[in-house]
């Protein structure tokens, strides 16, 4: 059984010591982070434990309203390394968990608990573009703004993602990754043809829809419960070569009924599906006691197509809203920065103090629903605990065109994906404000809809109980997940508080 572990490593010297601290283990408490340091520090890897220069740097979560202590942090460099160290995780039955970008909400990169062994994926960033077939390999170090500039400087090619440069590539395209570009060409992991995955026995496969077919549907929805994706390939596009992005605003002073008619004529128009070039994103809050509404995107084409594409909504916003529409025509690579700001990922990362919730629909809302909502934002929102926004993306297009069951990605029905967003001011310096705050956006979400059926796993809400993250997240996939969990990660190897769990 002991031999099962060692197969895929190639390093003999190496692997004679994560053989020995395998028998070891076998001896001595397990869950032992003494063990799993011990066999980590023969191995080569750069590795920060608590006693090192720059742990708590290194264990700082994004959202800085968590604080975990890993048992380790370790940078590999190759996936030979990977592979290694998640021997020594196994070992010691320490969770182990990657961090690509670190930009969990749950802050499930450091574990989500204490004692993880965090993968750190940032040595891991090589990027290559076949320009005959568009494929692009790209390891999961690499971030949203990595990736797509380097696809743009080799070959002027494209993929859905994102706006956040520095979110990771690897939760992003995991749990969905749905951008502007998403409903014209799908999500991130929808453009995902193959991975290199280190699994829980150390060893290195290949999932595709040819080799491993069951993980390469887990990955596609789920990979964190599975192992450890160390190289995505993509199926990019040729990047659009012209496009519209345009902004709406309205007036300062609405009143709560004009809100809702501008919020219901979004929510009307998405349902009515209308082009796949087309992505529209409202932007909800409160001022001075008054609800704020912006409407913006980007269409996929020529701006007569798009005052075309988008006439049904325009002319549905009542008259006296003080409506006023900016629009730029750009080329793909302009009409991404123009929303996202520079690609460059060298800088310092930022970070925030947060919690936050997520739903999606599959219809609008009923004005009844909406005039709720709204009331509870100009009641309760203008003296909130915390300070808060509200997004909602049109969803749907070539999301949809996708079968619900051909990934482990639930969500292929909606037509609206609501971000309900609290932060503490100034980004993250401020200590968060405690329960008041959780419970404001929980009392925002419900005045809205008090019992959603679906919501995104990107934007994690760790509050939730076990069956409403698993019906929320993954709906009707979950007992396909678990039964995959027992074939690929039978010790549970893989594990944070919203890991797909083994059968009961």
């Amino acid at each position: 059984m002991i031999r099962k572990w060692v197969t895929a490593a190639t390093n003999g010297a190496l692997l004679s010591i994560v053989f020995a601290y395998l028998a070891l283990a076998q001896t001595c408490e397990v869950g032992s982070t003494r063990i799993l340091n011990s066999c980590l520090a023969n191995l080569g890897v750069r590795t920060m434990t608590a006693s090192s220069s720059g742990y708590g740097d290194a264990s700082l979560a994004f959202n800085r309203r968590f604080s975990y202590k890993p048992a380790a942090i370790v940078y590999p460099k190759t996936k030979d390394e990977v592979s290694l160290v998640v021997k020594c995780a196994a070992a010691a039955k320490a969770p182990v968990v990657a961090r690509s970008g670190g930009h969990s909400y749950a802050a499930y990169g450091l574990g989500g608990q204490d004692g993880a062994l965090v993968v750190d994926l940032s040595s891991m960033k090589s990027i290559s573009v076949d320009q005959s077939s568009g494929l692009a390999v790209s390891q999961t170090g690499n971030r949203l703004g990595d990736l797509a500039q380097y696809i743009w400087d080799n070959g002027r090619r494209a993929l859905p993602h994102g706006t956040c440069p520095y979110v990771g590539t690897g939760g992003h395209a995991a749990y969905g990754g749905f951008g502007l570009y998403g409903r014209t060409a799908g999500l991130l992991l929808d453009r995902v043809v193959s991975a290199e995955v280190v699994i829980a026995n150390g060893s290195v496969v290949t999932a595709s829809a040819q080799s491993n077919s069951d993980l390469f549907w887990a990955i596609r929805g789920a990979a964190p419960s599975y192992g450890i994706v160390t190289a995505w390939t993509f199926n990019t596009l040729p990047a659009p070569a012209n496009l519209v992005n345009y902004w709406y605003t309205f007036s300062s002073s609405l009143s709560n009924t004009q809100a809702v008619q501008i919020i219901q004529a979004f929510m009307n128009f998405a349902a009515s599906k209308p082009t796949k070039q087309l992505q529209c994103v409202a932007n909800i809050g409160v001022s001075n006691g008054r609800v704020y509404v912006s409407i913006m995107g980007t269409f996929y084409g020529s701006q007569a197509d798009f005052n075309t594409a988008i006439g049904p909504l325009q002319s549905s916003f009542p008259g006296d809203v003080g409506m006023s529409l900016r629009t730029t025509n750009r080329d793909w690579y302009g009409g991404l920065t123009e929303f996202t700001g520079s690609l460059n990922t060298g800088g310092p990362d930022d970070y925030d103090n947060f919690f936050a919730k997520s739903l999606f629909s599959s219809t609008a809302y009923s004005q009844a629903a909406i005039t709720n909502w709204v009331n509870y934002m100009t009641q309760q929102g203008n003296s909130a605990p915390v300070m808060w926004w509200v997004l909602i993306d049109m969803y749907g297009g070539s999301v949809s065109d996708v079968a619900e069951d051909a990934t482990a990605y639930a969500h292929r029905s909606a037509v609206l994906n609501f971000q309900i967003y609290g932060y503490s001011s100034n980004d993250g310096h401020n200590a968060w404000v405690g329960q008041s705050g959780i419970d404001f956006i929980n009392g925002l979400t419900s005045s809205l809809d008090p019992n959603p059926s679906a919501a995104y796993p990107n934007y994690i809400d760790p509050t939730l109980t076990a069956a409403q993250w698993q019906s929320l997240y993954f709906g009707g996939h979950m007992d396909r997940l678990k039964q995959l969990k027992a074939a690929w990660d039978p010790n549970n190897v893989f594990r944070f508080p919203q890991s797909i769990p083994l059968p009961s």
